[in-house]
């Protein structure tokens, strides 16, 4: 019998300036540093993911899919660079780690919204928060809230509750998971954060990506050019020309031939030309 359960990975809906971190790390190889690098650098997630669109269809975002672009300026030296591409991960401060006036037995964590380290997020549902040593609690629920005051008798050691309110808020309460104890073990509560600690707010959009991407002098198409491109000879200036497949020059080089003191030939010499001569130009000498 079937499950019903299908199609259960879908694509990320999100925003790259808001949901996505890049970090990227350069060395000129594998077994080098760059002086230039003692740690991973950051990219502008919103300049280098550029959202994908349907053909004809400009309006029509493909939702997961983004066209990568690296900014020439950073990308532009021979070597390897590591790219990191991962939820973004926003730091913050436990407000609070209370219940709910109404409902006393729902426990949560109140974060502050206008944090600076969570500006522009205000539904936090599926984010995880993870703590310094490691250990992370997912959050359920999350909705805006004010404090009450409230006298208590049930030994609760707090006196600073929350209600749920539709009003424009700076703090949400978030239910996570797990927060309650086991069947097993009534008496371990799961430690869920306390007033003042510092906790990173990920979300949990997509899995982290790692690339490596190795910036090389020479590719395929360039040395199929110098093994079976056009080339021409000018034996007046003694310049050999090489052309691309559009027929623009590629590589220019001076030959010419060393003799003894006894004008015998011993070396026939062929150097790369630093200043281009246009005067090569292919179409210019066919015709």
């Amino acid at each position: 019998m079937s499950s019903g359960v299908f199609g259960t990975v879908r694509p990320a809906k999100l925003n790259p300036s808001r949901d996505v971190e890049i970090l990227y790390y350069y060395a000129p190889s594998r077994g080098e540093t760059s002086v230039l690098f003692n740690g991973y650098k950051r990219l502008d997630a919103g300049e280098c993911l550029v959202p994908a669109n349907e053909h004809d269809k400009e309006d029509t975002i493909i939702n997961g899919l983004y066209k990568l672009r690296l900014p020439l300026d950073k990308f532009n030296r021979k070597g390897i660079y590591t790219l990191y591409i991962r939820p973004k991960e926003c730091i913050t401060k436990i407000v609070d780690v209370s219940v709910l006036a109404a409902y006393p037995d729902v426990k949560g964590v109140v974060l502050n919204t206008k944090d600076e380290g969570l500006l522009g997020l205000d539904n936090l549902i599926g984010y995880r928060i993870e703590f310094a040593d490691g250990t992370t609690r997912l959050i359920k629920s999350c909705n805006k809230c004010e404090p009450v005051i409230v006298n208590t008798g049930d030994g609760y050691p707090k006196s600073t509750r929350y209600n749920l309110t539709d009003n424009s808020s700076d703090y949400v309460f978030c239910t996570v998971s797990p927060s309650s104890s086991p069947t097993f073990r009534p008496n371990a509560k799961p430690y869920i954060g306390e007033p003042g600690v510092e906790v990173k707010v990920i979300n949990t959009l997509f899995t982290p990506q790692l690339y490596s991407i190795e910036m090389v002098t020479h590719d395929m198409d360039t040395l199929s050019y110098m093994l079976e491109g056009d080339q021409t000879n000018d034996r007046d200036n003694a310049i050999i020309t090489t052309y691309n497949d559009n027929h623009e020059i590629y590589h220019q080089s001076d030959y010419y031939v060393l003799k003894d003191k006894l004008g015998k030939p011993i070396y026939n010499v062929r150097k790369r030309r630093e200043n281009i001569d246009t005067n090569q130009d292919y179409d210019n000498i066919i015709d």
